[in-house]
Formats: structure tokens, C-alpha cells, sequence
């Protein structure tokens, strides 16, 4: 079946016929299906089209015709004759007016709920659905529709939730004989009547169930549909869940979640927002179904509803597929009329072709004795006596080009491998030998040595030679001089050419042990960016062993041996001094950062003593002057009552003051002075005790009377801190107050420096008052009290455990790991220094042998963990 495959001359052949045959056809059967498909298609257009207009006409007709009926029944004057009457004089009619409509609801028992009278203010009065007597539908839009028209009015179709029924309202005003509306008469149609009418027409279009009507409201609901009344108030594609409470506030949908009063098919919801655009779309009418469907639009003129007809577009398309089926067995017949005369033609024209290429193919896979036999004298004949020359000359050819070939390939491949060597081998020694092991195995040598130079003491010495397994060793000294004559190894090195021996033991200038055993040798320089490295010595026991292919081989290797061995020991050269800049690198990059810590932590440390001195002096001047005012006020308080006595004893002896005295009393207001001066004194006394608190608290802060290491107490500390901080505590505008809460153990006193262990209490608590100030809640969430907690205890009898902790924004994790380096800070620019929490960790783990933990994560706020010994060793 060769003559199937396209790459063959006669399948060529075969196949031109064909396509010249039958792609007209093709083409034609292609134009004429799609002439066909486009034109069936606009039929069923027009079809679903004219079927939906006849389906909105027949809805239409059946909602005018219950208005003019509602509207005409509404002029009954036994209806306005009874609304006129007032409410106690109506039971004299009522009988017969229930009778009335009882034989209207009569017409349609099959549709017709119940006929019902609402007065002017919206109560039922009379329902054929007795039920619903004496409720309000004032509310309701079919009741004042009409009272603001004076048309009659149909509802859209509303769910009941108690009897579980749709409906259509149809009302029209009563008036009586001025024309003044008093009253309303209601009907309730089932909405099934809707359903009805929609089924009825769903047979207009040819294709029985495959083609039906389906009903929509404004909001896409289906409200009917054709062979699917299950659908009916399911709208095309989910609503908002907003959209269906209010529908279903409104009696316009049943109780359901938005899914389950809804489909999924946004196909159909995007047809019928382009209705303006076109009547026309396609669509599935299922979830996850491939069939489509064919869809025409039409509205209603009496309500927003939209009548859709559709029809499964396999059931108009039919014809096409017969057609098809035509089309393809004539096609086929064609194509076997043709292929048998093709096959017929092609034998005649290829059966020589296919002789010669035959030959040529036995020819190109290794028959070289492969020749064509001529057997005509056409083109094809000539072409077999060319070929045949050719074949001859090739034959000679390639038989030499196998030999040279043969050993290119070793060459290169010996000259590839020491390339990688010099890739992957960087040492020196180890790379040697591997080079002429390489070069031993590949060209199958007896005896391989290198040599390198001693520029000092200019001596080549072996470094290097090939094995000696089963061989006779025809040996070299191990250490030549450079200016010996007698050495071809020398003579090679000075001249840095390279010397090549056949019949070496019959030559006069090889000299030896062994070169009687010796028959060819070849000495090669080995030479690199015009420096002598060594030579390399290559020795067999065959005469004229080495061709001069073979000597530019053995010349190209021993640059390229030369070139790695260069490499390998600037390599080894780079590598130490490497290290060497590394390692000093390392220790330079060590002091920098001791330098740069050692001087932060110099500099603060000056900052705190000069601030600590300036502490303590403040506090030393404000002492002097507050105890003097703190001392007097005593003396102060007794001679003002020794006076405030004294009057009231000249008020008792002389009760009756003089004019002047009595008027200077009143100025004064001398009983207001005497009540309200000792309070003043009182509150001079508390601002004094105030004044000497905060003395206390600058002069425990600063602790420049206890620069060394004494036994203290750590909550004095804490609490002079605070009273320190107490400014930052307070309100702001942007913030409420910081609450502080101590939950503080009974600590004995601890071994430490106190002004050092001060300062860190100062740094972690100004850290958490910047991260309560930055962190500030948003307004979207409700507000947090900025907290910051003090927790202290002992542990055991060796230590303490000082915590401090925020509810602020907390730290991420990443910055967690550097949070105690120096001069590193999650503050704005400007704000922090990042000296701070490295000077306070260096103070508790260098100074107290302590330790300083970080405990954080975002939104969770931030703890700090201090844990000292309770003696220093």
C-alpha cells in the first residue's frame, strides 16, 4: 500500500486527481449548505416571530376583555346603589347584591376566584370569597389605580402566601349618578388562566414539544411557560437578594432563597437585554446543555411582559443534515471513480521511476555496488546511466574519506575531552594525569611523560607519566637540564618547536637506556601566551607511528594542556588570595560594626548621663526652695489662726465696729476670707506634696548618688518613670488617656545598676506609648483604650521577671528578627533613632547577665519580656 503514502510520486498523482475532482464539489456543497442553513434560519425567525405576536395578541385580548367586562359590570346600579347607601342601611340590599356577584363570577367559574366590592376607603364589604370580607386593601395598587385614574386596572400577577394561588386583579371604579367614585369592584382571575393561553399556543410553530412560548414580567420572571409550568415565577438568571425581598414584599414572588427562584442562563438574560437591537438570538434553555435554541421577542401592549417563542434549532435545520448525507455519497462515488482511474494512470507513468529510485535507495543505505539497468532511452534512461557514473566515483570517495574520517574522530574526540578537563579538574597534578591517560586509551600509545619547567633553577623535572602496564619501559631521566644538547626533551623546550623522530633507534640524536626498543618518538613544547610550561614526550615502539595529522593533534592538545594547566594555577593563585580579602573583609566588616555599635551605645550613654545630671540638679534646686515653702507653711497655717482668734475675740468684745470698719468688712468680705483661707493654705500644702513627689521621682530616675551596682527596688523604678512619663499618658485630641494597669508581685531587692536598668524601663515605655499613638483604630471599628500593662514576680529564688506590654498595632514577624540591632527602627524618618532597644538589650544580657525577649504579632499588640538575677556574680 505504498502508493497511500503522500510522499510517493504516484500518491501524488493519485491525490492531484482527486482534489482536482472533488473539492468543486466540496466547495459547492459547502456554499449551498450555508445558503440553506441562513435561509431556514430567517424562516424560523419569521415563524417564532409571528407566533409570538400572535401569543402577546391572544394575552392582550384576554386582559382587554376582562377590563371592558370589569368596566361595564362596575356601571351596575345595583353596586352604586348600594355604596351610596350608609353602612347601617345596607342589609336590606345586601342579599341581592351578593346574588349579583355570585352570577357574575358564574361566566368563568374555571378562572374566575372571587368578585368582590370595596367602598371608598378600601374595606371589603361584599366577597363572593368570604374570607377576605371586612379586611382594608386600601394599599393595595389595584384599589388606588382606579381612585386616582378612573380607569379600570389590571394588577400583574400576584402570589397569594395563604392560599398559595397567583392572581390577576381586575377593578374599575363604581360611580354614582355625579360621577363621584365611591367604590371599587374587584375580580381575582387565577394566573393559571395565563398558564393556559401560553400552553394553547405553544403549537403554533412546526415541531410539536420542541417549540413553545414563554412569558416574562419586567424583571425577566417567568410568569408561563409553554411545556414547563414548573418554571412559572423562576427568573432567567439569579436576582440581587434585595431585588427578590422587596418582589416578595410585594406579592410578585413566592418564599425562596435567590437561587432557588431562579435558573442559570445568562445566554438567555443577554438575548433579551439586545431585543432592541434584534427580535432575534439563540440560547440553551438548560444548564450545562449544548442544544441550542432559536428565540423571537415580542411585548405586550397592556402589560411590561415580553412573550418569547423558541425552538430547538435541530428541529428546523433537519433538511440540512439530509443534504449532507447526499452530498457525501456522491463524493465518495466520485472519489472511487477517480482513485481507480488514478491508481491506472500512475502505474504506467512510475513503475520505471520507481525502479531507479529503488537502486538509489539500496545505493544511499550502503549497497555501494548498487547500479541502475537501462531500460529505455528517454529522459528516465539517461537519468539511470548518470547515475550509474556517479555511483562509481562515490564509491572511491567515500572509501578514503572513511580512513581520514576514522581519524578526525579521534582526534576530536580526544581534543574535546581534554577541553572539559580543563573545565571540571582544576588540579594541576591530577589534571596531567588524566590528559595523558586520556591521550594513551585514544591513541592506543605506549608511553606518554610530562615534563615541566623550574624557571629558578631552569631544570625540567617529571611530573607526570602514563602507566607501564605490559609494556617495556624505554625510560627518561626524572630531571633534565634545560641547556642539556643531548636531550631531545631540552632541544624541544629551547626551541619551543616541536620534534618528531621515526626509526628512533637507529637515529643518532635518541640516546638512552632503551632506545635500541624504541621506534618512533615525539617531543611537543608545551607553550602558553608565549611562556614555556614543560614539554610533553610522547614514545612508541613502532617506527614511523605518528602521521602528520597525528603531530598537529599532539600539538593542539598540548596547548590546550598547556592552557588548562595556566588556568588551573592562576586559579589556585585567585583562590588564596581570595579567601585571604575575604577573611579580612570579614574581620573589617566585624570592627565597623563593633565601631559603629560601640559609638551608639557612647553616645547615648553621654545623652542619659548628661541628662541624668541635669535631672538631679533640677531636682536639687527644686528641693531646696520647695522644702522652705513646704516648712513655712506649717508656721504659716498657726499664725494665721493665731489672727483669725484675734479677730473673732475683737468681733465678741466689740460686736458694734465703727462705719468705716463695718464698710472695709463688707469690701473684703471678711467671713468668705476667714472660711476660705485655710483651704488655700490646705491646697498650697498638697501642690508641695506634689512638688517634692515629683522631686523624689527625677532623683530615683536619675540615680546619680547610685552610679554603682547596689540592691534596689525595681518597682521605685517603675513608678518614677511613670511619674516621669505622666505628661505622655494623658488625653490628647487624637486620643483618649493611656491606661496603665500593674499587677506588681512582692520582689525583693534586686543587685543591679539602677540609673542603667531606669533607662531601659524608659525606652520600652516610651516604645509602646509611640505604638499606642501611631496605631490609633480606625473609625470603622469600634474604639480600643490604649493600654499599657506592668507585670512583675519572682522566679524561683534566682531571678526576676519584669513584663511590659502594649495593645497597640504590634510588629510584624520579618522586622521581629532585627528588632534589637542597632540604628534599626519601624519608626516613621525623623522619629526614632534605632539606639534604643539595642542600647536597652546590651544593658540587660552584657550588664545583668539577664535576658530580653520580644513576644509580638500584627493586631495583637507587643509584650516585653525582662528577666534579671536577683545577685550579680
Amino acid at each position: 500500500m505504498n502508493f497511500l503514502k503522500f510522499s510517493t510520486l504516484r500518491s501524488k498523482l493519485i491525490f492531484s486527481l482527486l482534489g482536482v475532482a472533488l473539492l468543486p464539489i466540496l466547495i459547492l456543497a459547502l456554499l449551498n449548505q450555508r445558503s440553506t442553513q441562513k435561509a431556514l434560519t430567517n424562516n424560523a425567525n419569521l415563524a417564532l416571530l409571528g407566533a409570538a405576536s400572535q401569543t402577546a395578541l391572544s394575552l392582550d385580548s384576554f386582559i382587554k376583555t376582562n377590563l371592558d367586562a370589569v368596566r361595564v359590570e362596575a356601571q351596575l346600579p345595583i353596586l352604586a346603589k348600594y355604596l351610596s347607601l350608609p353602612a347601617v342601611q345596607r342589609t336590606a340590599m345586601r342579599t341581592e347584591v351578593e346574588t349579583t356577584l355570585l352570577a357574575l363570577g358564574r361566566k368563568d367559574t374555571l378562572n374566575i376566584l372571587s368578585y368582590a366590592l370595596l367602598d371608598a376607603q378600601g374595606q371589603n364589604v361584599i366577597d363572593t370569597y368570604t374570607v377576605n370580607i371586612g379586611t382594608s386593601e386600601t394599599d393595595r395598587p389595584y384599589f388606588q389605580q382606579p381612585f386616582k385614574t378612573g380607569l379600570p386596572y389590571v394588577s400583574p400577577i400576584q402570589y397569594s402566601a395563604g392560599d398559595r394561588v397567583a392572581s390577576l386583579y381586575f377593578t374599575s371604579p363604581i360611580r354614582d349618578a355625579l360621577g363621584k367614585t365611591i367604590g371599587i369592584l374587584r375580580v381575582r382571575y387565577n394566573a393559571n388562566a395565563i398558564q393556559r393561553l401560553v400552553a394553547q399556543n405553544s403549537a403554533l410553530v412546526a415541531g410539536g414539544k420542541g417549540s413553545f412560548a414563554i412569558l416574562l414580567d419586567e424583571n425577566q420572571i417567568r410568569l408561563a411557560q409553554g411545556y414547563a409550568p414548573e418554571l412559572v415565577f423562576k427568573s432567567v438568571t439569579p436576582l440581587p437578594a434585595a431585588k427578590v425581598k422587596a418582589l416578595q414584599a410585594a406579592g410578585r414572588l413566592p418564599q425562596g432563597t435567590p437561587a432557588e427562584l431562579a435558573t442559570n442562563l445568562p445566554a438567555f438574560e443577554q438575548g433579551l437585554k439586545n431585543t432592541n437591537q434584534s427580535a432575534f438570538f439563540t440560547t440553551p434553555l438548560a444548564v450545562n446543555s449544548d442544544e441550542l435554541n432559536s428565540a423571537a421577542v415580542t411585548k405586550l401592549k397592556t402589560q411590561p411582559w415580553s412573550v418569547v417563542f423558541v425552538e430547538s434549532q435541530s428541529l428546523f435545520l433537519g433538511p440540512i443534515q439530509a443534504q449532507i448525507r447526499a452530498t457525501l455519497l456522491l463524493a465518495i462515488a466520485i472519489a472511487v471513480l477517480v482513485a481507480a482511474a488514478a491508481i491506472t494512470l500512475s502505474e504506467l507513468l512510475t513503475k520505471p521511476l520507481i525502479g531507479l529510485t529503488s537502486i538509489v535507495t539500496s545505493f544511499t543505505a550502503g549497497d555501494l555496488k548498487a547500479r541502475s539497468t537501462i531500460q529505455t532511452e528517454d529522459e528516465i534512461g539517461v537519468l539511470a546511466g548518470s547515475f550509474n557514473q556517479m555511483a562509481e566515483q562515490v564509491g572511491k570517495l567515500l572509501q578514503n574519506l572513511e580512513e581520514r574520517t576514522q581519524e578526525l574522530e579521534v582526534s576530536q574526540q580526544v581534543t574535546g575531552a581534554v577541553t572539559e578537563l580543563s573545565r571540571v579538574v582544576l588540579d594541576p597534578k591530577r589534571l596531567l594525569r588524566e590528559a595523558i591517560a586520556l591521550m594513551q586509551s585514544r591513541f592506543h600509545l605506549h608511553y606518554i611523560q610530562i615534563y615541566l619547567l623550574n624557571p629558578e633553577q631552569q631544570i625540567l623535572y617529571k611530573e607526570v607519566e602514563s602507566s607501564q602496564e605490559d609494556i617495556t619501559r624505554l625510560g627518561q631521566p626524572t630531571r633534565i637540564a634545560l641547556d642539556d644538547d643531548e636531550s631531545l626533551i631540552a632541544t624541544a623546550a629551547r626551541t619551543q618547536e616541536i620534534i618528531c623522530v621515526d626509526q628512533a633507534h637507529s637515529n643518532p640524536e635518541v640516546k638512552g637506556v632503551y632506545s635500541a626498543t624504541l621506534g618512533s618518538e615525539v617531543v611537543v613544547p608545551l607553550v602558553t601566551r608565549g611562556s614555556l610550561l614543560g614539554v610533553l614526550n610522547i614514545e612508541d615502539k613502532q617506527s614511523d607511528r605518528f602521521s602528520p595529522m597525528d603531530l598537529e593533534t599532539f600539538n593542539t592538545l598540548a596547548g590546550q594542556i598547556a592552557t588548562a594547566l595556566d588556568n588551573a594555577r592562576l586559579f589556585a593563585e585567585v583562590q588564596k588570595t581570595s579567601a585571604e580579602l575575604q577573611e579580612k573583609a570579614q574581620e573589617l566588616e566585624q570592627t565597623l560594626r563593633e565601631l559603629q555599635q560601640t559609638q551608639a551605645q557612647v553616645v547615648q550613654s553621654e545623652k542619659m548621663s548628661s541628662l541624668g545630671q541635669l535631672v538631679a540638679g533640677i531636682a536639687h534646686e527644686i528641693n531646696n526652695p520647695v522644702n522652705f515653702i513646704y516648712g513655712n507653711l506649717n508656721y504659716a497655717g498657726e499664725y494665721i489662726q493665731d489672727l483669725t482668734g484675734v479677730l473673732k475675740l475683737y468681733q465678741r468684745q466689740f460686736p458694734h465696729p465703727t462705719p468705716e470698719i463695718a464698710e472695709e468688712i463688707e469690701a473684703i468680705d471678711l467671713d468668705f476670707l476667714l472660711a476660705d483661707l485655710p483651704k488655700l493654705l490646705a491646697s498650697m500644702k498638697v501642690g508641695a506634696d506634689r512638688i517634692q513627689k515629683i522631686v523624689l521621682s527625677l532623683r530615683n530616675f536619675s540615680r546619680m548618688d547610685e552610679a554603682e551596682m547596689k540592691a534596689v527596688d525595681i518597682h521605685e523604678g517603675i513608678d518614677s518613670t511613670l511619674m516621669i512619663l505622666q505628661n505622655r499618658l494623658k488625653a490628647k485630641s487624637d486620643r483618649p488617656e493611656i491606661a496603665v494597669v500593674k499587677d506588681c508581685g512582692n520582689l525583693p531587692l534586686v543587685e543591679c545598676y539602677a540609673g542603667q536598668l531606669n533607662q531601659v524601663f524608659m525606652n520600652l515605655l516610651t516604645n509602646a506609648i509611640d505604638a499606642l499613638e501611631d496605631g490609633q483604630t480606625p473609625a470603622s471599628e469600634p474604639p480600643q483604650t490604649p493600654t499599657i500593662a506592668i507585670h512583675t514576680r519572682q522566679l524561683g529564688s534566682q531571678s526576676v521577671e519584669i513584663r511590659i506590654a502594649d495593645n497597640g498595632p504590634g510588629i510584624a514577624k520579618a522586622d521581629q528578627r532585627r528588632l534589637f540591632d542597632p540604628f534599626f527602627t519601624t519608626k516613621p524618618i525623623g522619629k526614632g533613632t534605632g539606639l534604643g532597644l539595642s542600647i536597652s538589650y546590651q544593658i540587660v544580657t552584657d550588664k545583668h547577665g539577664g535576658v530580653l525577649h520580644c513576644n509580638s504579632a500584627p493586631g495583637k499588640g507587643t509584650e516585653f519580656l525582662i528577666e534579671i538575677p536577683l545577685r550579680q556574680t
